[in-house]
This record gives C-alpha cells, structure tokens and sequence, in this order.
C-alpha cells in the first residue's frame, strides 16, 4: 500500500489534493510556487530585522541571502556576495528562470530546467531553495556564457573553466557532475548549472525537453526537462544522496501524471541507469526499507 506524501495526511485527503493539482496547468503551479517564495522570503526578511535591527537595506539582503542557502554553500556565497549590493526583497524564482533561460537562449547555448523546477511543473508547488540548469556547453561558447551572465550575476569565471575540464571525469563517473553556481546581483538567490557531459541519458532529457509559454512574462519561454526525465533525475540523486524531499518529488510526480506517464521509457531508463530497484519501490509509494549508505554527491573543484 502506498504511503501519504505527508505522515499527517491522510490518503483519502491526498487523493483530493493530487485530484486538484492535475487541474492546474503548469504555468499555474510555477506562479504558485513563486507565491510560496515570496512568503517564505517574507517571513525570513522579517525574522533577520528583529535579530538586527539596525542593519541597512544592503546588509538585510545580505542576511536574508545567506539564509536561503544550506551550511556547506554559506561560505562560498558568502564570498561571492560580499561587497553585492543586495536588496532585502522576496525573490521571483520564476521571473529569474525565464531572465536566464532567455540570457542561455540569446547565445544560442542550449538549457534544460530541472531540479526543483521541474518537480513544480509535473508534480506539486512548493518552494526552492535555488534554480537547477543543465547546460550543453562547448567549449568555444564558454567566453559568450561568461559575457552573458556578468552583468546580472555574481560567479567565478574560473569555475566554468574548471567544469569544462571535468567533463570526461563526470561522463565516467556518474557520482560527479562538472558544475558551478552563481548569484543574482539583485537578490543572492543562488543558481546550479550542472554541464551535460554527453551521457546518453542527459542526451534523452535534452531530445524530449518540454517548452512552457508564459505568455505576457519577460522572457516568454522556459525549456523543462519532462515529468519521465525529471524522475529519473531525482532517482539517481536520490540513489547518490538519499534525501525524503527528492523522494516525496518523485512519488509527487508519479502520483499527479498518473496514467500521462511512459512507463516503458521509465524501466527502460532506470535499468540502464541501475535504478530498476528504486524505480520499483517508486512504483509502490512506498520508499526503500534500507536505503544503504548515503555517499555525499562531490563537485569537481
């Protein structure tokens, strides 16, 4: 028998809850999704201003930036932002996806949403820590990346370099990924790019990546990895780094796509990937009794 999403829900209550999310569109769960941002980054603003209650604009965006992050990104965001004048406003993480997937868009360099993102749009809202992108970098467009996302963003131009050279390590190794992050200028909000190193599956994701139109938003057009690819995806990090939010994204999926699923193209994928087992308890609703050991996912510099 499948288990709740939540222990304090119970299934017939959920059943209404995913019966009402497959009602909604995905446009309308992302504008969700940026409400509950909003609210969250309300409350954190209003808690630091009690804690400091002399601090200036730029030192509660500052303050309010570092809060959105986990303890292991606090110290290289906190280098990277310092001397950012950051403003202490509720971040639009949909606004800043379309902003740089039309930055990606203009320099021709191909991109995919995933992560959290995608788990809003086939599954069910909810808040994010940060945006998740895949890029398809060439070296040559490396320069035009760097160009594209300086003025807005605040990022170590070596990083990109250092994940271009990672590459053939992460398409050995499906325990690294060749990445770096960067920062909105205007917010802190953080951003992962994740370079595709080639692998057949990551080639799979980009083939059959979902166009969202979000007519009447600056920038227009967000490409999304499907609902099928966005499963896998978290299996495989679930796998790497067990985590009860990556999980409850999968059985949110499963649950709201229901019978829209390709199932076929799941097993087909998670046996080629050696996630045939997860993939089977996913199924069920109910997860892993031993997870094993949970090996910490690396980045390569």
């Amino acid at each position: 028998m499948a288990l709740p999403l939540a222990d304090d829900t119970p299934l017939h209550i959920e059943a209404e809850i995913i019966t009402l999310l497959r009602t909604l569109s995905p446009v309308r769960k992302l504008e969700l999704a940026r409400a509950m941002n909003r609210m969250a980054d309300r409350l954190a603003l209003a808690g630091i201003q009690r804690r400091s209650p002399g601090a200036d604009p730029h030192e509660l965006g500052f303050r309010l930036a570092l809060q959105r992050l986990t303890p292991d990104q606090r110290e290289h965001g906190a280098t990277l932002l310092q001397g950012v004048l950051l403003m202490p406003i509720p971040v639009d993480p949909l606004a800043l996806a379309l902003r740089i997937g039309g930055l990606l868009e203009a320099q021709s360099i191909p991109y995919l949403v995933v992560g959290s993102v995608a788990a809003v749009v086939h599954g069910e809202y909810r808040t994010t820590r940060d945006i998740d992108l895949v890029l398809n970098l060439a070296p040559a467009d490396r320069h035009a990346l760097i160009d594209a996302l300086r003025e807005e963003f605040a990022f170590l131009p070596s990083d990109i370099s250092d994940a271009l050279r990672w590459l053939s390590e992460a398409r050995a190794n499906v325990q690294q990924r060749a990445s770096f992050c960067a920062y909105d200028k205007a917010t802190g909000f953080q951003i992962d790019f994740y370079l595709s190193s080639g692998r057949p599956f990551e080639v799979a994701q980009f083939q059959r990546a979902q166009l969202l139109d979000f007519s009447g938003e600056p920038g227009g057009l967000l490409r999304v990895a499907s609902a099928e690819d966005t499963i896998l995806a978290k299996l495989e990090w679930y796998m790497l780094a067990p985590s009860d939010r990556q999980w409850r994204d999968v059985q949110a999926i499963l649950r709201v796509q229901d019978q829209a699923l390709d199932v076929a193209y799941l097993h087909q994928w998670a046996g080629l990937l050696g996630l045939a087992d997860l993939l089977e308890w996913a199924l069920q609703g109910r997860p892993p009794s031993r997870p094993g050991d949970t090996p910490h996912q690396q980045r390569l510099f």
